[in-house]
């Protein structure tokens, strides 16, 4: 990085990036475009990966070997798959000098905290990370800066971690427009197994469960709306998810068993046909989700959604965030709703505040858009 783009929000100096995929690809440009690190050396086993995210810019050079790395680096960045990385650590920390930090991004948290107690050398820190985000793309190809902005990244120090190193590293995720949320591992584990784990196997299980069917080229066809937006996630990378369910078997296992209960609810009204209790059940099932909001009201700044309904026409979306973007009207989050059959095409558009929300409701009002306020 030459020296007229480096600026005085630069958080380290010398940066390791070990795997150079979505996740850490992604990493390494938001980092480099707004200047956090002043340099970032990456290695990957794929030596292919490694070049190509020199060209999109996720790092300022190749290293020829992970130990060549983290030599002298004060921020080490461990973007592998969850059962590779306590492997990796034992492998690095001894290369680790004393001031470093290191951290990963694995989405199971306990299995590693717990690894890192046994092995971390004194004077090395090390503190879990997991950034919310994702893509149905996979490698470097797919890496952007985008994914990291206004995602939720977890961090969770270990019991030894001093306060100064979580609140750096915290301040410089903060920077690349990551919204950082500090929880103890155990805590990570258990919930993301229900929000996040889980919905995953039950993705892949509902797209099983029509494999081999009589009707596959009938279902193919079919398989519009519902379908297609609740099984998108099993598009998911499948080595990057068996590490997942491996190392946080326990906690999945108790969520699948919460879940098979609901399922079983639901067979029961089945079976003995109630229009009342099956009413009862979606009409709890519909309260409870609408009460879920886009971002965790209490934790994380609550955005304020406005519904757009729209036809299913080249480049209305760009219309759209044009009208907001020459307003100065910042959009926060933007989402496509598939539910034609109940809405018509529609884009949910979030804001942090509840003046913009009335502002693009008015404005998108007298541009010929129908809208409403999201409840």
């Amino acid at each position: 990085m030459s020296e007229s783009s480096s600026k005085t929000n630069c958080f380290y100096r010398k940066t390791a990036l070990i795997g150079t995929g979505l996740i850490g690809g992604s990493i390494g440009i938001a980092l480099r475009e707004r200047c956090l690190v002043e340099e970032i050396t990456g290695y990957d086993h794929d030596l292919e990966t490694c070049t190509r995210a020199v060209e999109r810019g996720a790092i300022d050079k190749t290293a020829a070997s992970v130990l060549e790395a983290v030599q002298e680096a004060d921020l080490i960045i461990l973007a592998v798959p969850v059962l590779s990385t306590v492997e990796l650590l034992k492998e690095i920390l001894p290369a680790a000098r004393k001031g470093a930090l290191v951290t990963d991004v694995g989405s199971t948290k306990a299995w590693i905290m717990e690894a890192v107690e046994t092995i971390i050398p004194e004077g090395v820190s090390f503190i879990g990370g997991h950034p919310m985000a994702g893509s149905e793309e996979s490698g470097i190809r797919g890496a952007d800066p985008a994914l990291l902005e206004n995602a939720i990244y977890v961090l969770t120090p270990g019991p030894t971690t001093p306060k100064e190193v979580t609140a750096k590293l915290s301040n410089m995720l903060e920077e690349a427009g990551a919204q950082p949320l500090i929880l103890d591992s155990l805590t990570h584990d258990r919930v993301v197994a229900s929000v996040s784990h889980l919905p995953h196997l039950t993705a892949a299980a509902l797209v099983q469960s029509v494999v081999g069917t009589d009707d596959l080229e009938l279902v193919r066809t079919l398989a519009a709306g519902g379908f297609r937006d609740s099984t998108r996630i099993a598009l998911g990378n499948p080595d990057v998810w068996r590490d997942i369910c491996i190392s946080n078997r326990w906690a999945l296992l108790a969520a699948l068993k919460r879940y098979k209960e609901s399922l079983n609810s639901l067979e029961k009204h089945l079976t003995e046909p109630s229009a009342e209790a099956m009413e009862e059940y979606l009409q709890q099932a519909r309260d409870y989700r609408s009460n879920i909001p886009h971002r965790g009201r209490g934790i994380l700044p609550e955005i304020f959604d406005v519904i757009v309904l729209v036809r299913d026409t080249p480049g209305v979306i760009g219309e759209i965030t044009t009208h907001l973007g020459e307003a100065g009207i910042n959009i926060d989050a933007i989402e496509i709703l598939h539910v034609r059959e109940l809405a018509g095409g529609s884009i949910r558009i979030g804001f942090r505040s509840k003046e913009n929300q009335q502002k693009a409701v008015n404005l998108l009002t007298k541009k010929g858009y129908r809208t409403h306020i999201a409840g």
